[in-house]
């Protein structure tokens, strides 16, 4: 099989090391980095949802990338910090996050942890626009192999489907939904056993693959750790500066206050870095790139002599 090497634009290049991490895309595939970028951009920042904490981690990945002069899948993950330290400072000031309550600044729409059914809806919304995609991605991949029927019966007839079945949310739009809902699932149910020679093996094998609704609802379900995550962070965040504030009062109390304070913000920032980090890696990896990706590709490697030591002879 032939190589891969990765090439994208310099604002998603650094999300490669998400995809290298989980495996390259096979050479006929789709390098899904570009589709992929902003949702792990926005799903690592609400997850983390500090301002204080983002400001922070753009700083570190910033002098890290600065000062040791990574290159390959270090300077890859830097820049990956770095922006997403932005994401987190973004959300932040969306939900009033600064360091938990140690800054009371007004949120920019609602803090989660007054309002957390709106952020929870918030995050169904967007798991529902990546799986969206996912399937989208899928059909046209379908369609630039030249299998513009099966990107019809496969995708776009669960587009349908959930799409009828979205509309149930809203009961002004269930009179078009459930004929829409009706329409996929009849649709699914007369070609998804196109491939078997019977027919009532091709009818079964149709009605059976209605059971992946149940798989689309655990999806869309998975996306409530934005919300949980995000909650998590800013809970112990405020935990650490009440405990601070109790043991101020003298100078003794104030220094126990600033170690509580340094001291738990940067177990807080460590612990829910590396927790946004893998969440919005899974959410990729389990719930987006099932949908359309191909993985496996071998790395291009290319040419060249490898040395253990080299002899210098003056000629």
């Amino acid at each position: 099989d032939m190589p891969v090497l990765l090439s994208n634009a310099k604002l998603v290049e650094p999300f490669e090391v998400i995809t290298e991490l989980y495996s390259l895309p096979d050479p006929r595939g789709l390098d899904p980095n570009l589709y992929m970028a902003p949702f792990f951009f926005v799903f690592f920042g609400m997850m983390l949802s500090d301002a204080g904490y983002g400001i922070i981690t753009s700083l570190l990945a910033g002098y890290a990338l600065y000062k040791f002069k990574l290159a390959g899948t270090g300077k890859k993950f830097a820049a990956m910090l770095f922006l997403c330290g932005i994401s987190t400072v973004i959300w932040g000031a969306i939900f009033g996050g600064w360091f938990g309550d140690l800054i009371t600044l007004k949120p920019l729409w609602i803090n989660p942890l007054d309002n957390p059914l709106s952020v929870l809806i918030l995050s169904f919304v967007m798991g529902v626009v990546q799986i969206y995609a996912g399937i989208i991605l899928n059909a046209y991949k379908n369609i630039r192999a030249g299998h513009v029927a099966d990107a019809l019966m496969d995708q776009g007839l669960w587009l349908v489907l959930l799409t009828g079945l979205l509309m149930f949310v809203k009961p002004e739009l269930t009179s078009v939904g459930k004929y829409m809902a009706a329409l996929g699932a009849i649709g699914l149910i007369l070609t998804q056993g196109r491939a078997q020679k019977s027919i009532i093996k091709k009818f079964t094998s149709g009605v059976l693959s209605l059971y992946d609704i149940t798989g689309y609802l655990s999806d869309v379900l998975s996306y409530s750790r934005l919300l949980a995550l995000g909650l998590t962070t800013g809970v112990i965040a405020t935990v650490i500066n009440t405990m601070a504030k109790t043991v101020a009062g003298n100078i003794i109390g104030y220094i126990v206050m600033a170690l509580i304070i340094v001291g738990g913000h940067v177990f807080n920032l460590a612990i829910n870095v590396l927790g946004a980090y893998v969440h919005s890696s899974r959410l990729q990896y389990i719930e987006f790139f099932s949908k359309f990706y191909d993985s496996g590709g071998r790395a291009f490697d290319p040419l060249r002599v490898k040395t253990t030591y080299v002899d210098l002879e003056d000629i």
